[in-house]
């Protein structure tokens, strides 16, 4: 019995002193996954990026393959998509967008807006310096805006620089602009598109006639203040930056240079980018995203966006200006077949009469119709609409009830039109339909206001002044929609600086469209990258993304784990929150979270049986 005891004593001392062990390798694990989670913080975005930069490599040159060429090096005068991304690159703004399409700083490390948001101070940084060397001051700010104001620059009407009254310098780091009037959404849309403050040191010369003087040097030969400097631009083939080695937020740019190739055609850019590319900026069809995302050592990655598809209703015809009319079509609309009809399920079902990416503003409780053709024949059948011997109904004359579509040549439009085509045919209404190029369709529909139903798509963000601006004043009221109390409520929403007031302005906005329907909101756009998993750090949740992005923070060589993920159809799985395409698997902070949580649930359970073994011990 002695030697059982030993025997027990020497193998119950092993066990606690594996035990111990134990609680030191779990513990250590614990320290492991907290420096792990921090380390994923910072490769994140979830600390600050305005005055420095995690690189968890350096150097290497990055490949887009890009899908157009510019129309000049003066990012603020026309639109001019190609040239954003590049322009990302080599310029900055005062402030940019986070992934939520929030305000953050960019040039301006802070700011203050006055409680009517008449007057708005920027502070700018003191060590920022353009790529020749001059440092920036208020000055090029300055310059920059009023040269939107006088040569109307693409961003003029959004920013309302017909309220400017004065761009100030208090000094060379302060600038003031002072409106005529509340201007509440100008903070959003100076973070957006056109707005790249230019060097007035080079612009502002009296030999230049305007900002777009072909004898600006400029203009062929960039200079910014960005994370990369112009190296080179051949039409047709390429876009060449290199790293600016005093950017003013230390430690970045992660690259030595961006290669933009241009490929427009979206056959071979997906060729280009198998073979020669690191990311894929020329957009391919969506029924090839399957195949890419089965691409060995490719990354594909979908992400809901601020824009939107949607149907029209001319408010300015008979017709289709009776509500219970415009309800009847909404009903008779099935927007998930069109979702995965016309656009392979790649995108969201549009819900709400605003795009819940801009979520402080959204109002959940506006929706459109639900797909019912029990109610939309309901609907026909009260308005006088008989059915004929073929189908279709026809008006109380016997005319034939038929709508006239019209919309703009894309693939997804030419499906999503024959898709709405058979919808409305199943309720007998008869469709014809007009497809047009792009300037001809935007004469006809906006300016003409010649159709029934048109079926167009937009950027809805960054902010809900957009409301404004699609169904009150300005060009872009496509149904030709008037609602005096929709215009008092929107105006009232532009001229007040207290975010919580125009929250529940633009709720009441989004329910008034709910309730009048001068639109359909058919689908919500789905944004996608792809790229070669060779690259990690492409992280929308990083400053400066919205949009096509910056690079200067989130690009550097290193290997991931990639998991190809399949497709899944089902309608659940697309929501404005899922990601139906991923080919990476990255902890996340939950996730780190949860396993640390478990960890230290471990070392308790341990600690206790050891105490409980030691005290077993000691009575024996």
């Amino acid at each position: 019995m002695r030697g059982d005891k030993m025997t027990l004593t020497k193998h119950v001392k092993l066990a606690c002193l594996f035990l111990l062990i134990l609680i030191f390798s779990v513990t250590a694990e614990i320290a492991g996954l907290t420096a792990l989670s921090l380390k994923n913080d910072l490769t994140n975005g979830s600390i600050s990026q305005t005055d420095g930069g995690f690189c968890p490599a350096k150097g290497g040159t990055l490949v887009v393959i890009h899908f157009g060429d510019p129309k000049s090096f003066n990012p603020d005068a026309v639109a001019d998509d190609p040239l954003y991304p590049v322009a990302s690159q080599i310029f900055n703004k005062l402030v940019t967008l986070d992934a939520n399409y929030n305000v953050i700083p960019d040039l301006a490390e802070s700011w203050e807006v006055s409680p009517n948001a008449s007057v708005y101070v920027f502070h700018l940084r003191k060590n920022v310096k353009w790529h020749d060397g001059v440092p920036l001051t208020c000055k090029d700010v300055k310059y920059t805006f009023l040269a939107m104001k006088n040569f109307t620059g693409v961003a003029a009407g959004l920013l309302n620089l017909n309220l400017l009254k004065s761009v100030e310098c208090q000094d060379d780091y302060t600038v003031v602009f002072k409106f005529s009037q509340p201007n509440a959404p100008f903070l959003s849309f100076v973070a957006w598109y056109g707005t790249f403050i230019l060097p007035e040191h080079i612009y502002n010369k009296t030999e230049y006639t305007n900002w777009m003087d072909p004898k600006i040097p400029a203009l062929s030969k960039p200079v910014g203040t960005g994370p990369f400097k112009f190296v080179e631009y051949v039409k047709g083939s390429h876009i060449i930056l290199e790293a600016n080695k005093d950017y003013f937020k230390e430690g970045l740019p992660c690259l030595d240079r961006i290669v933009f190739k241009i490929v427009p055609d979206a056959v071979a850019a997906e060729q280009t980018f198998i073979a020669e590319g690191d990311v894929l900026l020329t957009t391919p069809p969506l029924t090839d995203l399957p195949k890419l995302n089965a691409t060995p050592g490719v990354v594909v990655r979908t992400y809901p966006t601020p824009s939107r598809w949607f149907l029209a209703f001319n408010m300015l015809r008979d017709l289709t200006r009776n509500k219970d009319f415009r309800f009847a079509i909404a009903y008779a609309l099935n927007r998930t077949d069109i979702l995965y009809r016309a656009f392979s399920g790649f995108g969201f079902v549009a819900k709400g009469m605003y795009v819940p990416s801009i979520s402080w503003a959204y109002n959940p409780n506006a929706q459109p119709p639900e797909f019912n053709l029990e109610k939309a024949n309901q609907i026909l059948n009260s308005l006088g609409f008989k059915v004929g011997s073929d189908g279709f109904r026809t008006y109380p004359n016997g005319t034939r009830l038929t709508l006239k579509l019209v919309s703009f040549q894309t693939a997804e439009i030419n499906a999503m039109s024959q898709v709405i085509k058979e919808q409305l045919r199943k309720v007998g209404i008869d469709v014809s339909i007009e497809l047009l190029d792009l300037g001809t369709f935007q004469q006809k529909a906006y300016r003409e206001k010649n159709f029934d139903i048109a079926i167009t798509d937009g950027f809805w963000g960054p902010d809900p002044h957009n409301l404004y601006l699609r169904f009150g004043g300005g060009g872009h009221n496509l149904p030709g929609y008037n609602n005096t109390q929709f215009n008092d409520l929107a105006m009232k929403a532009a001229t007040t600086g207290d975010t919580s007031r125009r929250k529940d302005l633009y709720w009441s906005l989004q329910e008034i469209l709910a309730q009048e329907l001068p639109i359909v909101p058919l689908i919500d756009v789905l944004g996608f990258d792809v790229y070669k998993a060779e690259w990690i750090g492409f992280d929308r949740d990083l400053p400066g993304k919205v949009g096509l992005g910056v690079y200067e923070a989130v690009w550097s060589k290193a290997k991931l784990t990639t998991t190809p993920v399949s497709i899944t159809t089902t309608q659940t799985s697309i929501s404005p929150t899922s990601s139906p395409i991923t080919s990476t698997t990255q902890p996340t902070p939950t996730e780190g979270i949860t396993t640390t949580a478990t960890l230290a649930v471990l070392v308790i359970v341990i600690v206790i049986i050891a105490a409980a073994v030691f005290m077993y011990i000691r009575k024996k």
